[in-house]
C-alpha cells in the first residue's frame, strides 16, 4: 500500500507541475496578446457621427497619446474637405498647447513634382518639441502606432526670422532661412481607412497632423548657398542593412516652404524664428521595431541615428 500511495503522490506531483507550467504558459501568451492589443489599439468607437470640431480634435489627441488608431474619420466623415481638416488640426494644436506642448516646426508632404501640369499644393502638419528624438539617442518604439515607426529621410530648413505673412516673397523667405540639413521624420499612421488599412484621404490625414510621430534634427546645419538641393542622396540603414534609398530629384523645397509661409496665416499661425520645416521624405520609409539600430545617411549632410528600445 505504501508503494502504491507513493506512486499516486508522485503522479500527483508531476501533474501539479504540468498544470503550473500550463498556467504560466497561458499567462505569458495572455501578456503577449495584451501587448499586441496595445500596439494596435483601435479607438474608433470613442467618436460618433456629427461630432463638433472640438470633439473630433479631442478624439485625435486621445488617439495620439495612446499611440492608437481610429477609423472614425473614414466612417463618419468620408467627404471631409481640406480646409475643414486644417481647422481641426489647428484646434487640436491649440488644445495641446494649453496642455503645455510647444510647436517646434512643421512637416510637409507633396513637395515632389512629377506632373508640372497639376497645381502645386503641398500639405502640412505641426511638429511638437516634446516629440524630438536626439540623434545618437534612444526612443521607445511603443510611442508609435503599431510599435513600429516609419523612418523618413528629409531635407529640412531652420527659420531665422519671423515671417508673419500672408504675402511672404521668395526673397524674404530665402533671407529668413538660416540653415539647411538632413532630418528624419518618424511617421505614426494613426488615422486609418474603413477597413483598418493605412490608406485614408488626404484631408483625413491632414486633420491628424499628417501622421507626424516625431523627428530627428541634425546638430549642424549648413548655409543655404553651400548646398545643391537638387543633388541630395539619402538612405536608411537598419542594423547595418540598407532598407531604402532615394534622392531629391523633382523636389521643390523652397517652393514648398514658401507655400507654407503663406498658408499658415489663414489659420492664425506663421513661421517663427527657430522653427524647423521638413519637406517630405526622399525615400519610401521602412519600419523599425524594438531593438533596431537605425542610421539615416545623406550625401550632403551629417548622418543621423537612433536606437529603438
Amino acid at each position: 500500500m505504501l508503494i502504491i500511495h507513493n506512486k499516486i503522490c508522485l503522479k500527483n506531483y508531476f501533474g501539479l507541475i504540468s498544470i503550473a507550467f500550463i498556467l504560466v504558459f497561458i499567462a505569458c501568451q495572455s501578456k503577449k496578446t495584451n501587448q499586441d492589443v496595445q500596439k494596435t489599439k483601435d479607438l474608433t468607437d470613442q467618436l460618433s457621427a456629427n461630432a463638433s470640431m472640438e470633439t473630433i480634435a479631442d478624439h485625435l489627441i486621445k488617439v495620439r497619446k495612446a499611440a492608437g488608431t481610429t477609423r472614425a474619420l473614414a466612417l463618419y466623415y468620408p467627404d471631409l474637405d481640406e480646409d475643414t481638416a486644417y481647422k481641426i488640426q489647428m484646434t487640436m494644436l491649440s488644445k495641446l498647447e494649453k496642455q503645455g506642448e510647444r510647436v517646434a516646426g512643421w512637416k510637409m508632404g507633396g513637395a515632389k513634382v512629377t506632373d508640372p501640369s497639376k497645381p502645386f499644393k503641398p500639405l502640412f502638419g505641426f511638429m511638437l518639441a516634446s516629440l524630438e528624438v536626439k540623434s545618437g539617442g534612444t526612443a521607445d518604439h511603443m510611442r508609435y502606432t503599431d510599435g513600429a515607426p516609419l523612418i523618413e529621410a528629409e531635407v529640412g530648413f531652420l527659420i531665422g526670422k519671423d515671417l508673419p505673412g500672408p504675402d511672404v516673397s521668395r526673397e524674404e523667405l530665402l533671407n529668413a532661412i538660416s540653415g539647411v540639413g538632413g532630418f528624419s521624420e518618424l511617421i505614426s499612421i494613426r488615422v486609418r481607412g474603413v477597413d483598418g488599412g493605412t490608406k485614408s484621404t488626404t484631408a483625413q490625414g491632414i486633420a491628424d497632423g499628417a501622421a507626424n510621430g516625431g523627428f530627428i534634427q541634425p546638430q549642424h546645419k549648413y548655409p543655404l548657398d553651400q548646398v545643391d538641393l537638387s543633388k541630395v542622396d539619402a538612405k536608411v540603414l537598419i542594423n547595418g542593412e540598407v532598407k531604402a534609398t532615394g534622392n531629391s530629384k523633382d523636389y521643390k523645397f523652397i517652393d514648398a516652404v514658401l507655400y507654407l509661409a503663406n498658408a499658415l496665416p489663414k489659420y492664425g499661425r506663421y513661421l517663427h524664428t527657430g522653427d524647423v520645416v521638413i519637406t517630405g521624405s526622399l525615400l519610401t520609409p521602412p519600419p523599425a521595431k524594438a531593438g533596431d539600430k537605425v542610421k539615416i545617411e545623406f550625401s550632403a549632410f551629417d548622418p543621423l541615428s537612433v536606437t529603438f528600445k
